[in-house]
């Protein structure tokens, strides 16, 4: 039985992995490309964060910032 918890654990934790790690290169592709990109993963994530601010907040942009920081150094921190 814990074997089975820990390759469930192990198995989230590589999805989660997998994720950041294409949103990260979904969010350099954007910033390279701009609006030819054809997506808007930045804006995207603005408006997650302002569902929670309020729409219109200026601060939702700093707050998206540091969210991408955070989820790109703990990607790094687990590749090490």
């Amino acid at each position: 039985m814990k074997d089975t918890l820990e390759n469930i654990r192990n198995l989230a934790g590589g999805i989660a992995s997998l994720l950041l790690s294409i949103v990260g290169l979904l969010v350099i592709t954007q910033v390279v490309f701009g609006d030819s990109a054809g997506f808007n993963v930045i804006g995207n994530l603005q408006g997650i964060v302002d569902g929670f601010v309020g729409e219109g907040a200026s601060f939702a942009g700093v707050i998206t910032l540091i969210l991408l920081f955070a989820l790109l150094q703990k990607q790094n921190a687990e590749s090490k």
